[in-house]
């Protein structure tokens, strides 16, 4: 797996993960660099690269946004080496104690290994670390106000997100959403879609989409209707993921999680 850089602007640095199994499956993965502090560790797959690009740019600290793979894949060998690191005190259990993953997601990002290693902790600031939860219930974000810079990871992803994971929680994203938008940041650096410039209006349209989708499948389980149904009805055919993750991340989880939330 590849590791680009990029340059958003001064002091900020892209770190793009990409292979061959992230582009067929249409998924790549960024971690960044904002004024000496990291945020996530990029997947499994891009170890090798990470750990240059750590031993090269010499960031002071690392933040993990929550404990899927992809975000928290080197935190392990981080640690190991010496690196500090900042996340959710479930996240650190979570990464101690490693569910098993999908194979398709071993495929695409590499399976971690278990963070064995004391964590050396370091101060942010002048960043804040913020709880935006939904998307896990471990998610943090990056705040810079200073230079309104919200890093981001997977709380944004797209206005129209048919898919979830087991785990998510769509009203509380919807929560997480207003509270970032309410910080109106200039700059949205997404950990999938890259670099977000204006990214409140983006935010805001996600949050009544999400509104309008939650109130529909609300309403159609109530008339009884199936999950299955629900989902053809509200967000369309399933897509190639759904199948490839058997339903791991699907439309139908989409509906399960909303209908989890009640």
């Amino acid at each position: 797996m590849s590791l680009l850089r990029e340059v958003v602007e001064p002091d900020v640095l892209r770190l793009r993960a990409r292979s061959w199994q992230g582009q067929l499956a249409g998924y790549e993965v960024s971690a960044y660099v904002v004024r000496g502090v990291m945020v996530d560790t990029g997947p499994p797959h891009a170890r090798s690269a990470v750990l240059r690009a750590v031993d090269e740019l010499a960031p002071r600290g690392v933040v993990i946004t929550h404990c899927h793979e992809d975000h928290a894949g080197n935190a392990a060998e981080l640690a190991a080496t010496g690196v500090p690191l900042l996340m959710d005190a479930a996240c650190e259990r979570a990464l101690r104690a490693p569910e098993q993953i999908g194979l398709y997601r071993h495929l695409v990002w590499g399976t971690p290994q278990p963070l064995a290693a004391p964590v050396r902790a370091f101060d942010p600031a002048p960043f804040a670390v913020l709880p935006l939860p939904g998307h896990t219930d471990d998610h943090l974000v990056v705040w810079d106000a200073e230079r309104r810079i919200l890093v981001g990871g997977d709380l944004f992803l797209g206005v129209k997100v048919r898919v979830a994971h087991h785990g998510e929680s769509p009203r509380r994203l919807v929560e997480s959403l207003r509270a970032g938008a309410a910080l109106e940041p200039r700059l949205l650096l997404d950990a999938h879609r890259g670099a977000v410039h204006d990214p409140v209006p983006l935010l805001r349209a996600k949050v009544s989409w999400m509104e309008e989708t939650i109130g529909e499948i609300t309403r159609l389980a109530a008339l009884g209707l199936p999950e299955r149904e629900i989902a053809r009805r509200v967000l369309g055919r399933e897509e190639l993921v759904g199948v490839v993750s058997r339903g791991e991340y699907s439309k139908r989880e989409y509906v399960r999680a909303v209908l989890k939330d009640r």
